[in-house]
């Protein structure tokens, strides 16, 4: 081994003498701020600093091991020749797998082949996500995709129902249609933008530590619960006068169906502004998770509020889509069922929404086609480069809404414009577009065979 010259060796013990005196000098300013803590807590707040003192001295022991396995696989490396004559540097710790591919027979090729997919569908990524797999990337999707069908899909029925089958035409309704075709053009980047404005700095900041704001006046505890209360029972009579106004056109006067209407729109207004003033002006409520502050749990971006932003992003599509179901549904069908003595509900339950099912999947799967391929809103609401923890596993609560997690579409983007070496993740890149085009493609043949086999069979029914 050679010998250090001198110059080095002092150059050595000066870093290392500095090294020291850094730590001396931060263990004496921890003192002097133990010393002016008081003395009720200084117990709790010296053991703290032992046991981040014992996770640091862990964790830097851990990274040294790293470090010498990493020099002892380097010690060793491999030279060999690709077939376009060039001469390539392997080194040991980057070996992952090896076999004879000029010696393997028809069947020896496909179980590598096959073992090769296995491996990219099944296993974690590596190499700054250049290398390994995407099963991480391909459960967050799947995951995400689930939750939002499960939210958008009954408000947008409901909403089609409601507009379709209920509303009469006026300015409220017509205001509605607008409000829903606006939504619809709306670039996916501004529900990022809300989804992160609202969604995880407001809704997010006050479930983790309650009001931004400890000065904001707080509603007496009586007044409280008398709220509440009014709030229940006003949402209970909106709900009634809405079902009478709704249900009983072909029995009340059209002057008094119009009034009440509107007596239960103001209903529904003043119910939104009592449930805003009891969230607002809660009472000694400081949040669900404050003992984890400074780390939020969803004030950050996560599973649920990336499922959210997405619902809304396709909420007009299941809305347009269903309207069209419903409009197709033959007015033959809601008479006979009306002759027949039917109520609206019982009419809309057992006719209309069977005949309209085909159209409804129609747009629940193109509402999870659109989702599962947006990238833009969810670089702002919760996906990451790289999720270890996936969002849905075997440990209780079983889905974790408040994890951040992985995306195939972000997976391509990060691959092909922010890897170190583009070119090296370019198969990658190919290999995990043509999965996710896969994975949508699939989705769509299902549903489009299941709503055939729906068609044919409400198809004789119709007259």
């Amino acid at each position: 081994m050679a010998q250090l010259g001198p110059d080095v060796v002092a150059a050595i013990n000066a870093e290392r003498a500095a090294s020291e005196q850094r730590i001396q000098t931060r263990l004496d300013e921890i003192t002097e701020l133990l010393n002016e803590v008081p003395a009720s807590t200084r117990g709790a707040v010296r053991d703290y600093v032992e046991v981040r003192f014992e996770v640091d001295h862990q964790i830097a022991t851990l990274q040294e091991r790293i470090s010498q396995i990493e020099e002892r696989n380097n010690r060793y490396r491999m030279f060999a020749e690709t077939a376009q004559g060039v001469e390539a540097e392997l080194k040991l710790g980057e070996i992952v797998r090896a076999f004879p591919a000029n010696q393997l027979d028809g069947l020896e090729r496909l179980q590598v082949y096959f073992d090769r997919w296995g491996e990219f569908l099944m296993a974690d990524p590596r190499e700054a996500n250049s290398e390994g797999g995407v099963f991480p990337a391909i459960w967050g999707t799947v995951a995400m995709t689930m939750i939002m069908s499960l939210i958008v899909v009954p408000f947008g029925v409901l909403a089609a129902l409601y507009l379709r089958e209920y509303a009469k035409s006026g300015p409220i309704v017509s205001i509605i249609r607008i409000s829903i075709n606006n939504l619809a053009g709306v670039p996916s980047i501004v529900f990022g933008v809300f989804g992160y404005g609202f969604l995880i700095l407001v809704v997010g900041a006050y479930i983790d530590g309650g009001p931004p704001n400890a000065n904001l006046p707080t509603m007496p505890s009586t007044w409280w619960w008398l709220t509440a209360a009014g709030l229940a029972i006003v949402a209970f009579a909106a709900f009634m006068t809405t079902s009478y106004s709704l249900g009983s056109r072909k029995v009340l006067a059209k002057v008094r169906t119009q009034h009440l209407g509107t007596i239960s729109l103001l209903l529904w207004v003043v119910a939104t502004g009592a449930f805003v003033a009891l969230i607002a002006f809660t009472p000694d409520f400081n949040g669900f998770y404050r003992p984890g502050l400074p780390n939020p749990t969803f004030g950050k971006g996560c599973l649920l509020w990336a499922s959210l932003t997405l619902a809304l992003l396709t909420l007009p599509v299941v809305i347009v889509a269903t309207e069209e179901a419903l409009a197709a549904v033959p007015n033959s069908l809601r008479e006979g069922s009306y002759g027949c003595g039917a109520s609206k509900w019982q009419t809309i339950r057992r006719i209309v929404l069977p005949h309209a099912l085909p159209g409804i999947m129609t747009g629940m799967i193109l509402a999870m086609a659109r989702g599962a391929g947006e990238v833009a809103p969810l670089m702002l609401v919760g996906v990451l480069k790289l999720a270890p923890e996936l969002p849905i596993d075997l440990q209780a609560p079983f889905v974790h809404l408040d994890r951040s997690f992985m995306h195939l579409g972000f997976h391509i983007f990060d691959l092909g414009f922010q890897s170190p070496n583009s070119e090296a993740a370019k198969p990658m890149v190919f290999t995990t577009t043509l999965l996710l085009i896969a994975v949508i493609g699939t989705l769509n043949i299902f549903v489009i065979w299941l709503r055939a086999r729906l068609r044919k069979r409400f198809h004789s029914g119709q007259f």
